[in-house]
């Protein structure tokens, strides 16, 4: 026995079956020639560039498979096999077949495309029980005579020759379903296909036909027509008695009409004519009511067919290249659009209509010879399916934030715009896998891009980029998100240290750092101006013009050596020294809070928990907690991730109670990354600030409130407070829920929650619930409410 390989025949279908096929064979083993009884030997995709004369002991042999080799000739005794009925030797390198084949009289299935023939046997037609003939793809410019003895045949495919001409008898085959003739040389097709009765597909497109053979459409049993990329001026009449029509496809050609009759085919589904020189469109098209795929881009019309928005079905449009001014308002009523091709058109402005089909999938709107697009509007986001996204070849420069919002966005085509910046939205697309963004003007690729981590083929070329250094770039897509993905790294324990930093300083410490730093008085006096009783915020606010304004050279290090040229020893220290007390404040939070759950009461200063008050940390009197919980939750030194947008108010106040503190504060910091300005008691808190008019303040300045929910919250005074005051000042309130309770939850904000939606977030246990679809749905619910800010 051959090692490695089971030779042990099994019976499938009803055939003793020995199945060798993709096992790297570079011959077949002797042994299987001993099975003399088997009926189906599969040596298909392989390496044999042979198959030995042994085969004809195989005499029980009913089917062979060894297509996928590299075989260029066949046995001759193969022509022994009197029981063979299937033989597929197709994609070989055959240049010949073996004489003989034609005592083969019981072969049904005959598979020799995808070779090198120039010729066939002269007496292959002799196998008259052939069903299927499948000579395509070959070398052939001839066919040997006796083609109309095959009465039986249903099949046949010789498309990808050379012939000049369909062998005659080919209309004599009474049984004859599918006609493929496709791609060769015809200039004429032989009479008498009207004879072909029982055809269902005819294939002859891409040859030199200068008309259709008037006898197609005298066959009743037609379902498939494909006469495309031919020198066709005119269609023969009578198109409408082809009732069965399924699909048509006549497009590459020279026509300068539709034939009227096709409006009159009740079963089209797929109708194809475009690039012609159609300038007009039969009427009667909404009686196509199956149909769901149209294509006549490329032509001469100035509007789209009326009766197109008529066809409750279709959902395939390709209108694009042709000079139409604008879409049909009635383009809305295509329930089931999903794909839309309308580029180079001469539309006005970006076609609105489009942004209202709700199933759209796929969308093209690039332009190369039409009007161009200078903007994309925002009702973009409301696309929710769309998966792809064509718009190069435009003047755009920016890309709505609504964009955020198509989660199943996967690839997007922006190539030959103005962008100068990289369009930031694109970093917030999860799914996206392709993105083509070359020719523009842009310098850099924004570190937030590694957060799109399905993305695997990024195409930047054509830009003056300076960020990722070209050596990375070069390097493809893979180096250029493992770079940013560092670099984002980088960043965030730069912006952490600045937050630190900024609650640690003084106000006579800020203005020498602000000089120290390279400030001017003026950029002083700004920041003074738009912070002037929030020290953080002017501390933070210099840091970042610093980095803005140094770039690279901004360094921790550098941060470090400005703090002890100014003998600020303790800042130094505490700048490298921080993370680490923020870490042991953390596990010191969980402990206390692991505490309460055990025990049911807070932990004491003696219950062996060392109570820490980090210089400029803030105390938090949240939820109406005892004075043993205030000293519990003392607030650790968080990394801030503040909103570049320096206002005077926040765009989301985040309600909640102290209990699930850390998951606030994680949500703030992801609401943060995503644009939006957020308060929060133990962001906000200054010291000698009333706890109460911080929180009016803060309800007052905002958008929406996201209230989180949990039994300890519904039970809070303060957090009842907060509930109250948004509800009477009209500001919209989005409920999450952060701990399984009954909805809404007992007690006195049962009545203003059993008004509103809620998002579950109880449902699973992670320690990270921001994240995921619910997640992506809170971001969609504020952002109905709130607008985001330009990034800087």
């Amino acid at each position: 026995m051959a090692a490695g390989l089971n030779l042990q025949p099994q019976t499938v279908n009803g055939l003793l079956t020995l199945d060798l096929s993709n096992q790297g064979l570079t011959s077949i083993p002797e042994e299987v020639f001993d099975i003399t009884d088997l009926e189906f030997l599969d040596v298909s995709n392989n390496k044999l560039t042979s198959i030995p004369e042994a085969i004809g002991r195989l005499q029980n042999l009913s089917r062979l498979d060894a297509d996928g080799n590299m075989m260029t000739s066949l046995p001759q005794a193969i022509s022994s096999l009197q029981g063979l009925k299937q033989l597929y030797v197709h994609s070989n390198n055959l240049s010949e077949l073996p004489d003989g084949l034609e005592d083969l009289q019981n072969l049904e299935w005959l598979w020799v495309k995808d070779n090198k023939l120039k010729k066939l046997p002269t007496k292959i037609f002799s196998c008259l029980n052939l069903v299927n003939f499948d000579a395509s793809n070959n070398n052939l410019s001839t066919f040997p005579p006796g083609v109309e003895k095959l009465q039986k045949l249903r099949e046949l495919y010789i498309y990808g020759n050379q012939l000049t001409e369909v062998p005659s008898g080919v209309c004599s085959l009474p049984n004859l379903e599918k006609l493929s003739v496709y791609n060769n040389n015809l200039s004429t097709f032989p009479p008498g296909v009207e004879k072909l009765q029982k055809l269902r597909e005819l294939y002859i497109y891409g040859n030199q036909l200068t008309e259709v053979p008037s006898g197609v459409c005298s066959l009743p049993n037609l379902e498939k027509l494909s006469v495309y990329n031919n020198n066709l001026s005119t269609f023969p009449p009578g198109v409408e008695k082809l009732q069965k029509l399924r699909e048509l496809y006549i497009h590459d050609n020279q026509l300068t009409e539709v034939p009227s009759g096709v409006c009159s085919l009740p079963n089209l589904e797929k109708l194809s004519v475009y690039n012609n020189n159609l300038s007009t469109f039969p009427p009667g098209v909404e009686k196509l009511q199956k149909l769901r795929e149209l294509y006549i881009h490329h032509n001469q019309l100035t509007e789209v067919p009326s009766g197109v928005c008529s066809l409750p079905n279709l959902e395939v449009l390709s209108v694009g290249n042709n000079p139409i001014r604008c879409l049909p308002d009635e383009v809305t009523r295509l329930t089931r659009m999903k794909t839309l091709s309308v580029p180079s058109c001469q539309f006005d402005e970006f076609p609105r209509q489009v942004l209202q089909l709700k199933t759209l999938e796929m969308l093209y709107a690039g332009q190369n010879g039409g009007r161009k697009f200078d903007m994309v509007p925002d009702e973009v986001g409301n696309l929710q399916h769309l998966w792809f996204l064509a718009l190069e070849n435009n003047l755009l420069r920016t890309l709505p934030s609504t964009m955020s919002h198509l989660h199943n966005l996967r690839q997007v085509q922006l190539w030959n715009n103005k962008f100068d910046t990289f369009p930031e939205v694109l970093c917030e697309l999860p799914a996206m896998e392709k993105l083509d963004i070359k020719n523009n003007n842009i310098t850099r690729i924004p570190t937030a891009l590694h957060r799109a981590d399905k993305l695997r083929d990024l195409d930047v070329s054509g830009n003056p980029l300076t960020y990722p250094p070209q050596d990375v770039c070069k390097q493809g897509t893979g180096a250029i998100m493992a770079f940013l993905k560092q670099e984002a790294e980088k960043d965030e324990r730069i912006l952490s240290a600045f937050n630190r930093l900024s609650v640690r300083m003084s106000q006579t410490q800020w203005k020498p750092l602000a000089r120290s730093l390279g400030l001017s008085n003026r950029a002083m006096d700004a920041i003074k101006v738009s912070a002037p009783d929030d020290v953080p915020d002017q501390v933070y606010q210099t840091l970042v013009q610093w980095r803005e304004k140094e770039g690279e050279a901004a360094t921790l290090s550098a941060l470090e050596q400005h703090l002890r040229d100014l003998d600020f020893q303790q800042l130094a220290d505490q700048l490298f020294r921080a993370p680490r007390e923020a870490e042991k404040e953390t596990e010191d939070v969980k402990s206390r809070e692991e505490h309460i759950k055990v025990t049911g009461r807070p932990q004491k200063q003696d219950d062996g928990v060392k109570k820490t008050q980090p210089e400029g940390a803030v105390a938090v009197t949240k939820g109406d907690s005892s004075d043993s919980r205030t000293s519990a939750l003392t607030a650790r030194v968080q990394p801030m991730v503040r909103s570049e947008v320096t206002g005077g108010h926040n765009a989301v106040f985040l309600s909640y109670q102290w209990d699930h503190q850390d998951k606030v504060l994680l949500l703030h910091d992801r609401l943060q990354e995503r644009g939006y300005s957020c308060w929060m008691d133990i962001k906000q808190m200054g010291g000698g600030d009333s706890l109460y008019e911080m929180m009016d303040k803060g309800i007052r300045g905002a958008k929406v409130v996201v209230s989180c929910v949990t039994p300890p919250y519904a039970e809070s005074k303060n957090c009842r407070d907060e509930v109250a005051l948004a509800r009477n000042l009209n500001t919209p309130i989005i409920p999450v829920m952060l701990e399984k309770t009954t909805w809404p939850p007992p007690g006195p904000m049962s009545i203003p929650l059993a008004q509103l939606l809620y998002i579950n977030m109880a449902k699973g246990q992670d320690e990270d619930p921001w994240k995921g679809a619910l997640f992506e749905e809170l971001v969609r619910m504020i952002d109905s409410f709130v607008k985001r800010p330009k990034a800087k």
